[in-house]
């Protein structure tokens, strides 16, 4: 069984699950102020459709241990899920991000209803301070939805830990990811530590941690998804990045170039500063963290990279730690949840979205 065939039915439930919630929390909101309701609205459209990886990963951490009760799951990976959309408003501010799935991002949203709407005030400050607030609703209603799920008092307490600290090291990424820019002088580690941080405890082993200590794993059971997740979590974002500059946007639902826009430093950066001539080099520099960079100055910053080796070089690098990843999930003792490890990991180092 491959991970789309696992995933499939449990996304469609969790996808109901969060359907459901989102227009009880619409009601609420339109008791209090009606103004109030827009704000689930657009988690709504922001949060609804997808593979749903986190709150699978949930169920698959579960099912190493014990069979899944989904109807005990299906809160806790609702709650991860929404957890997943408050960062993702938030990092969308952080990184001044137009486009989110195709959609406009929250802030954005808030920011065209502020032009619509209202004469007075400025309308990026008011886009941005509603995103940020919706956001904090976000985190905090997904720790209510874990309370409020069948699970033990004490389990309870364990996965809101288990949370917290993934996304305690989320922000540590985030912030090494908006100091980086500024830095003069960058070592790879800090890129690498970004992406450890920022992405992989957050995105694979924290949501596999969570399943598996709901399931009554021990301590020593967990490292297992830690050698699974780490790696492939750095693949899953050096493959962000490669989209980022060589994907195309009517498929992965952002704005192609960005991270060349906003001046990231990302492995591909300093591969192409590492391997590029003089002249390459200049370019490079004078192109990266220009805000109105053209069409055609994002092709030529791509055709460098590629000239230069470095997109191969980040493409094997991608593959190798997939590798790495396939390796840590010989003791789980199914066969066929092993395939859906395996088959995970071949779709994140080679996704188009």
């Amino acid at each position: 069984m491959n991970f789309e065939q696992y995933f499939s039915p449990y996304t469609d439930k969790i996808n109901r699950f969060l359907e459901n919630f989102l227009q009880e929390k619409i009601k609420e909101a339109q008791r209090i102020n009606p103004s109030l309701s827009l704000f689930w609205k657009n988690i709504r459209n922001f949060a609804l459709g997808g593979k749903r990886v986190r709150g699978n990963l949930i169920r698959l951490g579960y099912e190493c241990f014990k069979k899944a009760d989904d109807k005990k799951l299906l809160p806790i990976s609702a709650a991860i899920e929404l957890n997943h959309s408050a960062i993702l408003i938030h990092d969308d501010i952080i990184d001044q991000s137009k486009l989110r799935r195709n959609q406009s991002t929250i802030h954005e949203k808030y920011k065209e209803y502020h032009l619509k709407n209202y004469q007075k005030g400025i309308a990026t400050h008011y886009g941005e301070s509603m995103a940020l607030d919706l956001g904090i609703i976000g985190y905090y209603e997904a720790i209510k939805l874990i309370t409020h799920s069948l699970f033990t008092d004490s389990l309870k307490i364990k996965i809101i830990n288990e949370l917290s600290s993934s996304n305690i090291k989320a922000g540590y990424g985030e912030g090494l990811d908006i100091d980086l820019p500024y830095r003069e002088k960058i070592k790879e580690k800090d890129i690498f530590d970004i992406y450890t941080y920022k992405t992989a405890y957050y995105t694979i082993v924290g949501p596999l941690n969570i399943g598996s200590i709901l399931a009554g794993a021990k301590k020593k059971d967990l490292k297992i998804f830690r050698d699974y997740g780490l790696p492939l979590g750095i693949a899953f974002q050096i493959q962000d990045d490669i989209l980022g500059i060589f994907g195309d946007e009517r498929i992965t639902g952002k704005e192609i170039g960005d991270d060349i826009r906003k001046g990231k430093n990302t492995i591909l950066f300093t591969q192409v500063i590492k391997k590029a001539d003089f002249k390459q080099k200049k370019r490079v520099r004078k192109l990266w963290g220009k805000e109105n960079i053209s069409l055609e100055e994002i092709k030529e910053v791509r055709e460098i990279i590629s000239q230069t080796g470095s997109l191969n070089y980040c493409q094997k690098l991608a593959t190798n730690l997939g590798l790495k990843a396939k390796k840590a999930i010989n003791k789980i003792e199914s066969r066929e949840l092993q395939e859906v490890f395996l088959s995970l990991a071949d779709f994140i180092i080679k996704r188009k979205k």
